[in-house]
């Protein structure tokens, strides 16, 4: 099925946050251009928290005073991309951080300390000195993206145990399982895909044959990727066309691909990477001429329809993601946080400081566990113990207009069991939710 790029009937995107750059930021202590941040701070804008946020804040989670922490110090890790192509995301996702920050401390919890290294958007050698800097001041707790900077800080998060929650790139396929290290949103493109191809077979059942772009993670990593997308599309009916390109992390030169692309064209394409890639893909794919098939995609950000010069509004971008926005985040928290976010930053927060947001309050339930027992909050081993005597946490995703949303962690795989879904279209400066589903394709519904 070859259409021409006038009469594409949705676009595309592509994963969570990679590239790399700047030789030496990789161990600078840094949060929203300070070194350390902690509840008692100045915020980055805005003034301090609404006077009554740490009153609804800790009725929200529920929080016993006797355990919150007030008049305690806690240090916290972020190892984030704030150099090179993701450093959108470090930005976000610390803006995120800073915010739950003040709003614990509003809610009578404990000053938190934040050190912010850079991992400069996927390089594993800044990823592995950041935890050598955060092991030596005896962080006991970390937030994390790329899940653990591609696998390179895996190993030091295990050894040190050093409790992690990434909600970046949750724990990706590889990932799986690791000692210390949760994920804590869906996994990209895999948990995405089966809720994605519903929405095909139920809007465009003509189309039968998928083929694949990826980023390139080495192996075992991309085989891994492979086998459980095409197992997931089988399962949903579809074909494989026999097209599986890979290609590198942060790229923007699609030459060599589109025509290895257009020399095997599927009905539809899967496109899974990350950052400003998929807007340079979608660019250089509309601009390519001749015949070209509809892409899915699994995330949207501002740097990306940045790249992608025009290319998402004129032609729409069709994306399968956990997405966050005022339609999805109906719940008590959700609300909260939308309108802290606003007075703090003047902006529409992303999911990645709805997930950001949501861990360090995580963080904090977990602390008041560990205090309950009369632990010792510096410790990782108790704060992961603690975590893993109920693997679920607060979240501004799902539940009700009256009731908070939690998410789950499976205890064998460490990755979400539950994390609601869309497949939303971008088009005209307009985002516009198509579909919701949860994990795996569950609860699937046209919007």
């Amino acid at each position: 099925m070859t259409i021409t790029g006038a009469g594409l009937a949705f676009g595309g995107s592509i994963l969570a946050a990679c590239g790399g750059s700047d030789d030496d930021a990789g161990s600078t202590d840094t949060s929203s251009g300070t070194d350390e941040t902690s509840g008692s701070g100045a915020p980055t804008s805005g003034g301090e928290p609404a006077s009554d946020v740490g009153a609804q804040l800790a009725e929200l989670l529920g929080v016993d005073a006797a355990n919150a922490g007030a008049g305690l110090t806690w240090e916290l890790g972020s190892v984030l991309a704030l150099t090179g192509p993701g450093s959108f995301y470090g930005k976000t996702m610390t803006n995120g951080t800073n915010l739950a920050v003040k709003h614990i401390k509003a809610a009578g919890g404990p000053d938190i300390n934040v050190t912010t290294l850079d991992h400069k958007s996927g390089d594993a050698q800044a990823g592995v000195d950041a935890m050598r800097d955060l092991i030596a001041k005896g962080v006991p707790a970390k937030l994390a993206s790329y899940v653990d900077d591609l696998g390179a800080m895996l190993p030091q998060t295990a050894q040190s145990k050093m409790f992690t929650l990434d909600g970046g790139g949750g724990t990706s396929i590889f990932g799986q399982g690791q000692p210390y290290f949760y994920g804590t949103r869906a996994i990209t493109p895999n948990d995405a895909l089966p809720g994605a191809l519903k929405y095909l077979a139920e809007t465009m059942p003509e189309a039968k044959s998928l083929g694949y772009i990826v980023w390139d993670l080495g192996e075992p990593t991309n085989t891994q990727i492979k086998d459980d997308l095409l197992a997931k599309a089988e399962a949903e009916g579809f074909e494989f066309n026999g097209l599986y390109e890979t290609y590198p992390v942060g790229a923007s030169d699609y030459s060599t691909l589109i025509p290895k692309i257009k020399a095997n064209l599927p009905d539809v394409l899967i496109a899974y990477g990350s950052g400003q890639d998929p807007g340079h893909f979608s660019s250089q794919w509309y601009t390519s001429g001749g015949d070209l098939c509809p892409f899915i995609g699994f995330e949207l950000t501002p740097d990306g329809v940045n790249a992608a010069k025009g290319a998402y509004d004129e032609y729409g971008f069709t994306f399968a993601a956990d997405y966050f926005d005022e339609n999805v985040g109906v719940n008590p928290l959700a609300k909260l946080f939308l309108s802290e976010f606003r007075a703090e930053y003047g902006e529409e927060p992303d999911f990645y400081a709805a997930n950001f947001y949501e861990n360090t309050l995580a963080m904090w339930d977990v602390i008041r566990r560990v205090l309950a027992k009369g632990g010792d909050i510096n410790s990782g081993e108790e704060l992961d113990a603690a975590f893993q005597e109920d693997l679920s946490a607060a979240s501004v995703y799902g539940g009700d207009e009256s009731t908070v949303g939690r998410y789950e962690i499976d205890p064998v795989t460490h990755s979400v069991i539950r994390r609601p879904m869309g497949i939303f279209q971008q088009k005209d400066g307009e985002i516009t939710p198509l579909a919701y589903f949860d994990i795996n394709g569950d609860d699937f519904r046209l919007a």
